[in-house]
């Protein structure tokens, strides 16, 4: 379990708060995800793009309270238990260690999984100014990676399922045992962290499959586009850009949601293998007030939205192969807001 997270979320509870409230909606998610922290278990959260599970991370590492750490320590030791050979080596040699607070947003780390990844990226890798001060067999001559640098804290790896199986191979010891077996180094570094991992549907292009064994050392949640048309208008106004002076009228809004949704219902979901996400959304909403700017007015308008559409929704949707609009998701969206907005555009 994640130092102190326990405090704060059970003191959240008790004044009838959300800790994760920046999520607007997803009750049943928001409840896993706690749920599995508080277990201490690591977490693959599965759903599609924009939805805003990284956001949901970054407030989990936020709400994280302050630690003392080793300072200036690539892995936040404690000082009164340090973990890594440099302050074990240190604690011998030295009556105290030099201290620190160190926060939880600098205990959050995020990793953008990828074909190109690489196990060096992962867990560290030679220092080769170090290795010929020291030898290269000399532990001081390691940089630690990105997941070492997690410790104490939360791991972000967006997308996991995108990384090559032998990659997620060099997963497994560190999220079973908390701890890294580094190559040539008879030494085991510290790796005490809670994962969230992210992954795109299993349709997505580009993805691999997990394997069991990876599987295995998660708790899987899922988490799907806003539930009702008022939850997704309540992000637009609270996450959304909004301009001095400008006007945004509840029909445009409005419409602007209605369009947005319509690319993931049926029968117009039928033509594509991706809708448009809340991020989509939140572009289009942005962008009709940045037009209303530069046309001088101080009112966006439903018009706006027709000019700006496909300019905002045409690069987060993806037609489907079968599809007549398969090379033109721009006359999708054009013949979409003709029969789903009518005369409102």
């Amino acid at each position: 379990m994640i130092e102190g997270f326990k405090e704060v979320v059970l003191e959240a509870v008790r004044e009838g708060k959300d800790i994760l409230s920046v999520i607007i909606g997803q009750e049943d998610a928001k409840e896993k995800i706690l749920a599995s922290i508080l277990a201490g278990h690591h977490i693959l959260i599965e759903g599609p793009p924009g939805i805003g599970k990284t956001t949901l991370t970054k407030h989990i590492a936020s709400a994280l309270p302050p630690v003392q750490g080793v300072k200036d320590c690539p892995y936040h030791c404690n000082p009164t238990l340090p973990v890594c050979p440099t302050c074990r080596l240190k604690a011998m040699t030295e009556q105290s260690l030099e201290t620190e607070l160190v926060n939880g947003v600098k205990r959050f780390v995020r990793i953008q999984g990828s074909p190109d990844l690489t196990a060096e990226d992962l867990l560290g890798d030679i220092d080769p100014s170090m290795a010929f001060k020291y030898g290269p067999q000399d532990y001081r001559a390691f940089t630690p990676g990105k997941l070492l640098r997690g410790n104490r804290g939360v791991v972000f790896f967006d997308e996991i399922n995108r990384v090559p199986e032998k990659l997620q191979n060099a997963l497994l010891q560190v999220l079973e045992e908390g701890l890294a077996t580094i190559g040539p180094y008879d030494v085991d570094y510290p790796a005490n962290f809670i994962m969230v991992a992210t992954m795109n549907p299993r349709e997505h292009a580009g993805v691999e499959e997990l394997s069991d064994v990876l599987l295995d050392r998660f708790d899987v949640v899922k988490m799907t586009y806003p539930e009702t048309p008022e939850r997704e208008k309540e992000i637009l106004k609270k996450y959304g850009l909004t301009f001095d002076g400008i006007e945004i009228p509840e029909d445009a809004i409005d419409a602007i949601v209605k369009l947005v949704r319509a690319t993931r219902e049926e029968p117009w979901s039928k033509e594509l293998e991706q809708g448009a996400s809340v991020r989509a959304g939140l572009s289009l909403y942005e962008k009709i007030q940045a037009l209303a700017l530069l046309n001088s007015r101080t009112r966006s308008d439903i018009d706006d939205i027709r000019k700006m559409m496909t300019s905002a929704l045409g690069s987060r949707i993806k037609t489907s192969p079968d599809s007549r609009f398969y090379d033109e998701p721009f006359g999708f969206i054009e013949e979409l807001a003709d029969k789903v907005l009518g005369t409102e555009v």
